[in-house]
């Protein structure tokens, strides 16, 4: 559907819209959800119903409808599992990102949710191993060189938490000495695996986004969004949160950015993204490619995932008389999405207005990191030209805060 969008208003969501109507949309959640999972299949001929159920789901913090749903999919006889109950457990098994995701919550906390960033480091060692290997030399790309011990614990730290048996004796190689030619092959045998289990990861989320989150009912609209009526809505989540509560006109455009998730669809045909940010020098981008897959920007590309807001883009700056009406609502303004971020935010006739989360009247935590991540989207001096002066074009809106009974 063309819809020509002259003065319209754009809304672009991240995964805060869904949290800010009560869904257990964050990373946290969903290893929970997958630790629920695996343990459906763990002890079900070991632990009665009840027992259970009071072991793994009394105390779980989250939604009773996946409750429920998990506890009816419990209750099938292990030769009858409901389907996709056996596609996610074939999924989270043995994974080694979950596993990996785990331990480092473990470490860090309960609120810990940056898969992301954790990928972006595992990866980045990764590179390092490789570079190192292939040199017999440690160049980070930082221009900041390790040492080979400090590298090896850096490496190890990955392999304990997701796969000791194959990745000790990668590391008992380099710590030793003991690189050959076969070494290349055998890490890069094990970069594919761990593309692989991402995307498993990614099949996993879609399913629990697709006939979890998409089921939960939302009893209450959000005051804020209600009087923004946009025209075309970016999405950056999996969800259809948006285009289920608020979307009952047909005349909004959608485009949900890095995929909408599908249970219909398999690990193949998924075309759910998550991936890095661009971490290579420039002039590195083009010649280092073993890592390419885990790239947001080739997951978009690789996966099909729709790209209508180029064209919204494209006819903002044509028609650069009219003005357009940018609201950002429950995006992090991280990095990893600096290429979408800048295109609509760096233009002189976009109004911005970016709504952010607060606890009381006078929070200002998230403010301040919004601001952060915004410096490293379009650097210090844009955002100053924007935020005051006759160029101002940026403004930070506190989020409306839910009545108190």
């Amino acid at each position: 559907m063309d819809i020509e969008i002259k003065g319209k208003k754009i809304l672009l969501i991240g995964n805060g819209f869904d949290l800010a109507h009560g869904l257990p949309t964050s990373y946290s959640y969903f290893l929970d959800f997958c630790d629920k999972v695996e343990k459906i299949f763990t002890f079900q001929h070991r632990l009665t119903e009840m027992v259970y159920k009071r072991k793994f789901l009394d105390d779980w913090n989250i939604d009773k409808s996946i409750k429920n749903k998990l506890l009816e999919w419990y209750k099938k006889s292990p030769t009858n599992h409901d389907e996709l109950l056996i596609e996610l457990n074939d999924n989270i098994r043995d994974n080694i990102w979950i596993n990996y995701f785990l331990e480092k919550r473990k470490q860090l906390g309960q609120n810990w949710i940056d898969f992301e960033s954790e990928i972006s480091t595992v990866i980045q060692v990764f590179e390092c191993v490789r570079e190192h290997v292939e040199r017999r030399k440690l160049m980070v790309n930082t221009g900041i060189e390790y040492k080979t011990a400090e590298l090896a614990r850096d490496f190890v730290d990955f392999a304990i938490k997701s796969d000791k048996e194959n990745l000790q004796s990668m590391y008992s190689i380099l710590t030793e000495g003991l690189i050959d030619s076969n070494f290349i092959t055998y890490l890069d045998a094990f970069i594919e695996k761990m593309n692989i289990n991402l995307d498993k990861l990614i099949r996993a989320l879609e399913i629990y986004i697709s006939e979890f989150i998409n089921k939960i009912e939302v009893s209450q609209k959000n005051d804020d969004i209600k009087g923004i009526n946009p025209d075309c809505v970016l999405s950056f989540n999996y969800s259809n949160t948006y285009e289920r509560i608020y979307g009952q006109s047909n005349k909004v455009e959608y485009d949900y950015i890095h995929g909408k998730a599908d249970k219909t669809n398999n690990v193949n045909t998924c075309n759910l993204v998550l991936g890095i940010d661009e971490y290579l020098e420039e002039c590195d981008r083009d010649n280092k490619l073993e890592f390419l897959p885990f790239k947001k920007f080739y997951q978009r590309i690789f996966k099909s995932t729709d790209s209508s807001y180029m064209e919204w883009v494209e006819e903002i700056r044509q028609n650069s008389e009219y003005p357009y009406e940018l609201y950002i609502f429950g995006h992090s303004l991280d990095k990893t999405d600096k290429d979408v971020l800048e295109l609509l935010i760096c233009n002189d006739n976009v109004q911005t207005k970016i709504y952010y989360h607060r606890k009381s009247n006078d929070d200002k935590k998230e403010l301040g990191k919004l601001i952060r991540n915004l410096v490293r989207v379009i650097g210090a001096k844009e955002l100053i030209r924007r935020t005051g002066g006759s160029h101002k074009t940026i403004e930070f809106i506190p989020q409306t805060l839910p009545e108190v009974d």
